[in-house]
């Protein structure tokens, strides 16, 4: 853009001074001329790029989902398709579930088993405790053998152990099934919110490893947008700041946004732990970092597709009106130029 407007300008003064011979073209007007031009570049440095940073690097950003069942199996049904919008809970494709339904089944035959056995304890414990109570009050009277109190007290433990047992059983069959019910309820892989999928190749009987990614969900509930910054601008912006930005798939178009965050972190000047002591050739030095961008009015007729690119304008508090005009006609002047592009 900047070279656009370099070639204008030059231009606009040939045909002023050369062309069309409007005004003489002498020192004072040569002054004149370049000092214009030297002060609109210092503009463009200094002013507009320490209080409106301008990024050329922007991306729609979307939270992308992996799908991965919870068990392996043979997939019995696929009930969506590629880049079709679903909704939250819709039914992405189900495996077959007719082992867990037989653990299920197994597990509560055992579960009820288990629990009528205990019944069946604690009804003889009762009535065991009802005979050591007996020989409590019997033995001290001499109306009962000394030897029976020992007996009957072995037979109440003995009766008690045996329950904590079927408790225990009873446990490790509950957990049993819990488990064959949740991997039953979870046989079918739903929607995990409102999106679509990018890359479902799945097929009834292609069979799937215990939680194995099978495919990418793109979820349509929430969107940002991420921006690069050069360092040398980025020390004004602020959460809350005003900005525009302009996709090239929607030319001659401007969006609004505001300003969440700034990501005070670089990839290139992260060190990893090792055994060894970092070189200077582990670190990096990079020149921008990321802003996100919440966008801001109605998109039904502009969509922000995933991976969607284009360039952002932040206007910080630093920033005047004046120069906030100027980058406004930048910004909508390099979305204008996304008509003119090379089809082949």
């Amino acid at each position: 853009m900047e070279l656009l407007v370099t070639i204008a300008y030059f231009c606009l003064v040939w045909l002023i001074f050369f062309r069309f011979h409007l005004l003489r073209f002498n020192l004072f007007w040569s002054f004149v001329v370049f000092g214009l031009y030297a002060g609109a570049a210092l503009t463009e440095i200094i002013v507009l790029g320490q209080t409106t940073p301008y990024s050329k690097e922007l991306v729609v950003e979307r939270y992308v989902i992996q799908l991965a069942p919870e068990f392996g199996g043979l997939v019995t049904e696929v009930h969506a398709k590629p880049n079709v919008p679903v909704k939250k809970g819709s039914p992405i494709f189900s495996m077959d579930a007719t082992p867990w339904q037989n653990k299920l089944t197994e597990a509560t035959g055992a579960l009820a088993g288990a629990v009528e056995e205990q019944k069946s304890v604690e009804a003889e414990l009762a009535q065991a405790q009802r005979k050591l109570d007996d020989a409590v009050k019997l033995v001290p009277q001499g109306n009962m053998a000394a030897e029976q109190l020992p007996i009957r007290q072995d037979r109440v433990e003995g009766l008690k152990a045996q329950i904590a047992g079927i408790q225990r059983k009873q446990a490790t069959l509950q957990a049993e099934v819990s488990e064959a019910r949740y991997n039953l309820e979870h046989a079918t892989i739903v929607a995990p919110a409102d999106g679509y999928l990018v890359d479902l190749v799945l097929r009834p009987g292609g069979f799937i490893r215990l939680k194995q990614p099978v495919a990418n969900f793109v979820s349509t509930e929430e969107v940002f947008l991420i921006a690069t910054v050069d360092q040398r601008s980025v020390q004004w912006v602020r959460p809350g700041d005003e900005a525009h930005f302009a996709l090239s798939m929607y030319p001659g178009r401007l969006f609004k946004a505001k300003v969440d965050s700034v990501v005070w972190a670089t990839s290139r000047s992260q060190l990893t732990a090792t055994g060894l002591l970092p070189s200077e050739q582990q670190l990096g030095t990079s020149r921008t970092f990321f802003v996100k961008l919440d966008p801001e009015g109605d998109f039904s007729q502009t969509p922000l597709e995933l991976g969607a690119s284009g360039l952002a304008a932040i206007f910080t508090s630093k920033a005047i009106d004046l120069v906030r005009v100027l980058r406004m006609i930048e910004i909508q002047s390099e979305s204008l130029l996304n008509y003119v592009f090379n089809p082949f």
